[in-house]
């Protein structure tokens, strides 16, 4: 009798392999539910059509046969299953229980770890010190009001961006060194309409800045369905741990912030007016 097939996750990260020696369909989860990747041959990157929630082993099988020209599929089916349940990409019981861990290790987690340290930008402290400083040190800047209330920084990689970090980041002196920064980054995986929002204190390699909990339980308090608490996402975006990393550098480790993910206005994009006329 047919099984039937889990569902592929369809919140997965679907790219050309990097690798010339392992050329296919790269699979990586970009939740971090799971830590693994994939890589899917190139003959058999059509059968993935089957984990559609609608097909079963036997036309996985069949499909295998078609595309591969074997009749004697059985070990690459049960390898193929396994490989995406273990990692973690399908919709079965196994991506429950890490989707389920993950998530409780967050919020239970009295701080929010650096995601991205080591790959972003340098993992060691005097190394990222060094980094920044060439970054920022070389060129300082002065703001043209004296009542500087918001900087654009860039929203890209910090070796990539570099002048337009420091073009930002060079308006902030000394005297904003107690003031409360409010960092509305882009939430790439949050709901549409929505802001996350975290009383965690973030850690880089610099130290550990300082969340303004007051300041978010006032919002968490008023914003009703906009405001999505303790938000997952929070543990692996980087939209707001390389613009700290830079306010760190500047003011000091334990400078303190408000850290907002921001969720894309969906509505407005489609048509239906500006955000601020949302009632959500």
């Amino acid at each position: 009798m047919s099984q039937p097939l889990a569902r592929l996750r369809m919140t997965l990260d679907f790219l050309p392999s990097p690798s010339a020696e392992n050329p296919g369909l790269f699979i990586r989860d970009p939740y971090r539910y799971s830590d693994s990747v994939v890589i899917i041959p190139p003959v058999l990157v059509r059968c993935l059509d089957c984990f559609d929630g609608r097909h079963t082993d036997l036309d996985l099988r069949e499909s295998l046969v078609r595309l591969t020209g074997d009749l004697d599929v059985g070990e690459v089916q049960q390898h193929l299953v396994q490989t995406l349940s273990a990692a973690g990409f399908l919709e079965d019981e196994n991506f429950r229980r890490m989707h389920d861990e993950r998530r409780q290790a967050f919020a239970s987690s009295p701080v929010r770890e650096p995601a991205h340290a080591g790959s972003a930008y340098p993992l060691e402290a005097p190394q990222l010190e060094q980094t920044l400083k060439r970054y920022l040190d070389a060129v300082s800047f002065a703001p043209e009001t004296d009542h500087l209330l918001a900087i654009a920084a860039p929203h890209v990689s910090p070796e990539g961006g570099w002048q337009s970090y420091r073009a930002a980041y060079g308006l902030l002196g000394e005297e904003l060194r107690e003031r409360t920064f409010v960092i509305l980054g882009t939430s790439h995986y949050g709901e549409p309409e929505t802001f996350g929002l975290t009383r965690k204190p973030f850690i880089t390699p610099l130290g550990e800045a300082t969340t303004d909990v007051p300041l978010v339980d006032w919002l968490a308090e008023r914003g009703g369905p906009a405001v999505r608490m303790e938000d997952y996402c929070h543990s692996f975006e980087h939209s707001v741990e390389l613009q700290l990393i830079f306010l760190q550098h500047r003011l000091g480790p334990g400078v303190r912030i408000l850290p907002i993910l921001c969720g894309a206005f969906a509505q407005s994009l489609l048509g239906d007016g500006n955000p601020e006329r949302n009632d959500r």
